[in-house]
């Protein structure tokens, strides 16, 4: 059984909720990725992704005015299948995996979720 903790990718890059939509671009092309979990204080906030910049009317725009604000928060222990389902119930394109004991939070995205279809394809 393949387990979302296996593929997320741990300690992903953050933003802050007061960050301006500009940043948040910036960030993702320099980092090369889609998804920033977005904190406040430390704390899991929301989630911003490539394509809530594309529907940003303005770049002077603060993260926190596009973000998701409640991201799916799945289990490291979850089943890479049923994580995929909630995905696309909930038609996101990510997902924050909590943190269980010393293992740190981390994400997963369907582009990891991508990954693990081209390794079983013949």
């Amino acid at each position: 059984m393949k387990t979302v903790g296996e593929y997320a990718t741990s300690l992903p890059h953050t933003i802050g909720l007061k960050t301006s939509v500009d940043k948040a671009r910036q960030m993702m092309e320099q980092h090369h990725c889609h998804h920033l979990p977005v904190l406040e204080g430390g704390k899991l906030v929301g989630v911003i992704s490539s394509a809530d910049l594309v529907q940003a009317l303005d770049d002077l725009a603060m993260v926190g005015d596009i973000m998701t604000d409640e991201p799916l928060i799945v289990n490291p222990g979850d089943r890479v299948k049923d994580v995929v389902g909630k995905m696309l119930k909930n038609s996101c394109s990510s997902a924050i995996v909590a943190a269980k004991g010393n293992s740190p939070w981390s994400i997963f995205t369907s582009v990891d979720a991508m990954k693990i279809l081209y390794e079983v394809m013949p």
